[in-house]
């Protein structure tokens, strides 16, 4: 009878990831694969808002398109999530008389999870946005970002601001902020690539097999203010994989956004009104990128500290639907920068 292969040991692997992360190891041991049997493409879209499949990019975009009308507001997840992570806001919109789009961005739902790292480079994401907006034919856009979803909306509101109306990051200040900060001290350079290590974590052999070892013990771990963590996990055990991890690998974060910050012509101004609305207890990133947001900005700009974690939409989302709306429904200042913080 053969030998059962040994079971990872998750403590082990996690001070090896750790080592090679702040301190030069020479990798990870070697784990295995999964044999879970990938989702079907119905599996995944359980997991996502009600909606279509669109041919964007040359891959299958799962497609929120809810609600009719002039009032548009378009969402976009982070990560882990997929588009379900709105499953509050839509609705709020929806009542407020909005036509809601949500997609799930490439890798995640009911979109297409191509394998190679290659296709992840988030310039290749933001033209899938701007496929569908332009598709779907939409205009005076009221825009959100969440997480990565914010890494995707802040370039698409400074490229093109003359498709949107409102903006809304959650979390994430405006780029330049979050990473043009590192370069003014030693201090905000470590508290930068401190907020930071895991996305070097994320480029390392083994951190998929990390994250599954011992029935998602490190995951629950590192995911501890997600409210709806065991969903995720759900949803990975379906699949077998962690296709999000590319995005990690394919955009070298933050050093890409640490170059073009040393760049004055690269992430300029933004001309869209901006709410930057900032979790108190987010562990991922700090308050001063979030403050700081005014002074890249030549349209108005109100900064919001609330309560709850990096998921405030799911742990709070009567504090954000309420924000959320009142902000989207108010007419556009033309003063520059009005700094409001709650």
């Amino acid at each position: 009878m053969p030998k059962r292969p040994k079971k990872p040991n998750l403590d082990q692997v996690a001070s090896k990831t750790l080592a090679l992360v702040l301190g030069g190891g020479r990798g990870l041991p070697e784990l295995g694969g999964s044999s879970r049997r990938p989702a079907t493409n119905q599996e995944r879209k359980r997991m996502s808002l009600p909606g279509k499949s669109m041919k964007i990019g040359g891959y299958n975009y799962h497609v929120s398109d809810q609600g009719k009308g002039d009032k548009v507001a378009f969402l976009v997840h982070g990560m882990p999530d997929d588009g379900s992570c709105w499953k509050y806001q839509a609705p709020a919109l929806l009542k407020a008389g909005y036509r809601v789009i949500v997609p799930d961005t490439l890798g995640y739902g009911g979109t297409d999870r191509p394998v190679e790292v290659e296709h992840y480079k988030v310039e290749n994401i933001i033209e899938h946005m701007f496929e569908i907006i332009d598709k779907l034919g939409l205009k005076d856009i009221n825009l959100m970002g969440h997480d990565w979803g914010s890494a995707i909306t802040w370039p698409m509101v400074l490229q093109r601001p003359e498709l949107f109306r409102k903006f809304i990051s959650m979390s994430v200040g405006h780029l330049r902020c979050v990473f043009g900060q590192a370069h003014e001290t030693p201090e905000r350079m470590y508290e930068c690539l401190k907020a930071n290590w895991y996305m070097y974590m994320h480029c390392l052999d083994g951190v998929e097999e990390l994250y599954m070892a011992n029935d998602f013990r490190f995951f629950r771990s590192f995911f501890c203010q997600h409210p709806e963590a065991e969903a995720v996990i759900n949803a990975i055990k379906e699949t077998g994989r962690i296709e999000w991890l590319n995005y990690d690998r394919a955009n070298h974060v933050p050093m890409d956004y640490l170059a073009q910050a040393k760049d004055p012509n690269s992430l300029p101004n933004c001309k869209v009104p901006t709410m930057v609305i900032f979790p108190e207890d987010d562990m991922f990133l700090w308050k001063t990128q979030a403050i700081d947001t005014p002074t890249r900005m030549d349209a108005e700009c109100r900064i919001e500290i609330i309560q709850g974690g990096h998921w405030s939409m799911l742990d709070h989302p009567d504090d954000v639907n309420k924000l959320m709306v009142e902000w989207f429904d108010s007419e556009p200042s033309t003063a520059r920068a009005d700094v409001l913080e709650a």
